[in-house]
């Protein structure tokens, strides 16, 4: 990730959605239908690095939220989480190396689960189990069967689950979805989405382990390979594939959740995947897709054009006037409306002022993603970002990665869960795991 798409994730992490402001909707105390004090919703934090280091910062900005536990295999991570949480809240959680001691703790309602890539929905499941209610990072799981086992266990344990798309608290999102949703671009016929490209290189030279790294945990369903000094750090879980499938599901994961909120096109029949895609340093650490170009085609014929930010530049350019690392453009027959992160263009400029558009179709809106997220946990509401729509959107990434690789046609069944053709790329929804870890 350069330094533009880091800065751009730090400045919207940490900008106008962290900001202290209330959630956007009426709990049932303020009805008048419940008279007790607020519960103080107790939080674990499990990855404390770049990522999670961010959200925990977030979180203890919420009122009504306490952050009782930190897990991380990096010492030094979760030590400095530990002293942050203490100055913040005037009293240190409990520190933990392993995850497991932490879901351990029956006192702790929710955790946050912002880890390498590969552990999200295993940490995932186990926590669910474990009786807590999750908030997992982006992308979801590193096979489609993972996200699926995510879904059946949220929904049998009843947990609350909210992924790490905080774009859904952009106010300036919201509008131009619901714009669409409510007819003024006219029928919707077609869509694009795209996203900042990976990147090759990463270097496989071994290193001792460093001290205070538990490497085994850290590693943990991933395949046991040297330590290195790339292999050890966050882009490591973005572009290696032991860890990962790439920025076509860690950054597309953004845009892609725009193109389905309150849409249902993707649910109505088979779905067809066709791409191409740049492998650029297949034999180094980062070895996962980092370019990629393709055409999806929904039942009923709606097409999407799904691709990195190199090929969208050319294509984008000519509708809009700025062309931002990241993007998704609804086409009607009236008109259209390209929203990103922090910002939107639409073919009539005037659509963009409404507040809030005519007609009711509206999607479920926050304010503030973190206060959001407490508030379903103590309230039992749905959450502004579902684990149905996580493993809708996270299956886009999955498919055309597929697509890609297979150099031919992917069709999907999105009702069975399953691939129609080639029938044999069904035994790659899922993969291998070093250990015991559960994975369904």
């Amino acid at each position: 990730m350069n330094s533009n798409h880091l800065n751009s994730r730090r400045q919207f992490l940490g900008g106008v959605i962290a900001a202290a402001v209330a959630p956007q909707f009426i709990p049932s105390r303020v009805l008048g239908q419940e008279t007790a004090p607020r519960r103080t919703i107790r939080l674990g934090h499990i990855g404390v690095g770049g990522q999670g280091s961010r959200l925990l910062q977030n979180f203890l900005g919420v009122e009504g939220a306490t952050s009782v536990a930190i897990a991380d295999p990096f010492k030094a991570r979760r030590e400095a989480a530990g002293k942050r949480v203490l100055a913040s809240q005037g009293q240190e959680p409990k520190l933990y190396n392993d995850f497991r001691e932490l879901l351990a703790d029956k006192s702790i309602d929710a955790v946050i689960i912002a880890t390498a890539d590969h552990w999200h929905v295993p940490i995932g499941l186990e926590a669910v189990r474990a009786g807590k209610d999750v908030y997992i990072e982006k992308p979801l799981g590193y096979t489609l069967n993972q996200n699926r086992a995510m879904l059946a266990a949220c929904q049998k344990e009843k947990r609350i689950f909210q992924y790490g798309t905080q774009q859904r608290s952009q106010e300036i999102l919201k509008r131009g979805v619901e714009l669409v949703l409510n007819g003024y671009i006219g029928d919707l016929q077609r869509i694009e989405v795209w996203a900042p490209s990976g990147k090759g290189g990463g270097s496989l030279e071994e290193i001792p382990v460093p001290d205070g790294l538990d490497y085994d945990l850290y590693l943990g369903p991933a395949p046991m390979k040297p330590c290195s000094k790339d292999r050890i750090t966050s882009p490591a879980s973005w572009f290696c594939s032991d860890y990962s499938i790439g920025f076509i599901a860690g950054w597309g994961a953004h845009p892609l959740d725009i193109a389905i909120w309150g849409q249902n096109y993707d649910q109505q029949g088979p779905v067809s995947f066709r791409g191409t895609g740049d492998f650029p340093t297949p034999n180094e650490l980062f070895n996962n897709c980092a370019t990629w170009d393709v055409e999806i085609k929904f039942a009923g014929g709606l097409p999407m054009h799904f691709m990195s930010t190199n090929h969208a530049q050319p294509i984008v350019s000519k509708y809009r006037k700025t062309v931002p690392d990241d993007g998704t453009t609804f086409f009607g027959s009236k008109g259209w409306v390209s929203l990103n992160r922090g910002g939107a263009e639409a073919s009539n400029p005037e659509w963009l002022k409404l507040k809030p558009c005519e007609g009711d179709k509206r999607v479920l809106y926050r304010n503030n993603y973190y206060a959001s997220f407490v508030e379903s946990v103590r309230e039992r509401t749905p959450s502004v970002a579902p684990i149905e729509d996580a493993v809708r959107s996270d299956a886009f990434s999955h498919l055309s990665l597929m697509a890609i690789q297979s150099g031919g046609e992917v069709v999907w069944d999105p009702k069975a869960y399953r691939i129609v053709s080639p029938e044999p790329l069904n035994e790659r929804m899922t993969q291998p795991v070093r250990g015991d870890w559960k994975q369904s």
